[in-house]
């Protein structure tokens, strides 16, 4: 029976470089008989059961395979070191496919400069400083996975600077940076960087009368709600902030509308 990858983009997107999944064959078996790798090259299949193969190539240039090869070596260099100091070739020069991600995600020059926010030619992936503690590395190309590294010690969160100071009382915490980013335009904001409150966070979020927790509404972003809401309101006020899309995807009004 034929392999038509295309059927397969669903997994294949979602795999990162040297994984494996096994999968059924559709049209040959309901049984997980097809292996599917892969590749800095590209995606390679194989059916136990028809004994058919494929192979999707991402890229024709061997330059570009160099290119990517090289992306991912740095991935996994950087992802085993214990050092959390900023890559050696940190620039702020970003290109087009970074800022159009940062621009997507509401980032002005402006706040771009501030948070001293750059790129790493060999990771390949725009770098967002977390203080003087570590960074978070986003991929921008397509076929890089996992989307994130995160280079940062246990309980640290990232936090915005210059937010007006109206409310000096109180302070949004946000899953991602650039949510955080957008919320510390309107009051102080963290990033807990995912789902889960430690207690070094915990300890700094206590000086807050008023705290909006604005998580995201997947099961994730729910369970995070649940463990954190109690720990947080033996101090402070909490007030839970729903939205159908993450507030780096809304207008500054809206946010602030939001927080109030």
């Amino acid at each position: 029976m034929d392999i038509y990858p295309e059927d397969y983009t669903e997994i294949t997107k979602k795999l990162s470089v040297g994984q494996v999944r096994k999968v059924p064959h559709k049209g040959c078996s309901l049984s997980n008989v097809l292996r599917i790798e892969s590749t800095v090259e590209g995606y390679k299949m194989y059916c136990f059961k028809c004994a058919q193969s494929s192979f999707t190539s991402t890229f024709n240039s061997p330059l570009e395979r160099a290119r990517r090869q090289k992306s991912f070596d740095a991935y996994r260099e950087a992802k085993a070191n214990i050092s959390y100091e900023l890559p050696l070739d940190f620039s702020q020069q970003i290109p087009s496919e970074g800022l159009s991600w940062l621009g997507k995600g509401g980032f002005t020059v402006r706040m771009i400069e501030r948070y001293n926010v750059g790129y790493s030619n060999k990771l390949a992936r725009v770098i967002i400083p977390v203080g003087n503690l570590g960074y978070l590395a986003r991929a921008v190309e397509s076929w890089q996975r996992p989307k994130y590294l995160e280079k940062v010690p246990q309980g640290v969160m990232w936090e915005s600077n210059q937010a007006p100071t109206e409310r000096p009382s109180a302070c949004a915490v946000c899953e991602d940076i650039l949510s955080a980013g957008r919320c510390g335009e309107i009051m102080k904001a963290y990033s807990l960087l995912g789902t889960t409150l430690s207690t070094t966070q915990l300890s700094t979020l206590m000086k807050y009368q008023k705290i909006y927790l604005w998580l995201d509404g997947d099961r994730a972003g729910e369970i995070g709600i649940k463990k954190s809401i109690n720990r947080l309101r033996m101090f402070s006020k909490v007030q839970i902030v729903r939205s159908s899309v993450d507030p780096k995807l809304m207008t500054n009004k809206q946010i602030k509308e939001l927080l109030r």
